[in-house]
């Protein structure tokens, strides 16, 4: 089986105000906001995943709407460059290795708590992201680096 690839968002350290955490983005999650959002739209979200990366605790940021749901972390936003859209990124922590690794992305249809389709999907995406199956094990830095945005930008279609 050919082991997934994760991008390497931000590395901590980097940029003024420096990043506190490193964000990794796991490819699925990566195409979802790819199919997903426009150029613009991504941009924005990307900014906010930043930010988080920048606070001293990922699942408690200032000014920002993250919430947890099975073990994980769930960001949401919406209005704004995303219009109408109610997003969510799903996120874990790594504290012993300051990583956010982003899992996944949806667009939220209904009203009331996230589907437990969506959230089942994410759970086993960081099960399998910690058992080393995305080609990165916890802590590694065996992913190529992507860019400072989360991962080069594909043409839409």
């Amino acid at each position: 089986m050919l082991r997934k690839e994760v991008k390497i968002g931000v590395r901590e350290g980097d940029d003024i105000p420096a990043f506190r955490w490193n964000v990794l983005i796991l490819d699925l999650a990566f195409n979802e906001a790819m199919e997903l959002f426009e150029a613009d739209q991504y941009e924005h979200v990307a900014e906010q995943i930043k930010e988080l990366a920048r606070g001293r605790d990922p699942s408690h940021p200032i000014g920002q709407r993250v919430d947890p749901i099975e073990g994980l972390f769930e960001f949401k936003d919406k209005g704004g460059p995303l219009g109408r859209k109610n997003i969510r990124v799903f996120f874990g922590i790594d504290k012993a290795s300051k990583d956010i690794v982003v899992l996944g992305v949806i667009q939220k249809q209904n009203e009331g708590a996230t589907p437990l389709g969506d959230r089942e999907r994410m759970a086993r995406r960081w099960r399998k992201y910690r058992a080393g199956d995305y080609g990165l094990s916890p802590g590694g830095r065996q992913a190529k680096r992507a860019g400072k945005s989360g991962g080069e930008r594909r043409e839409r279609k």
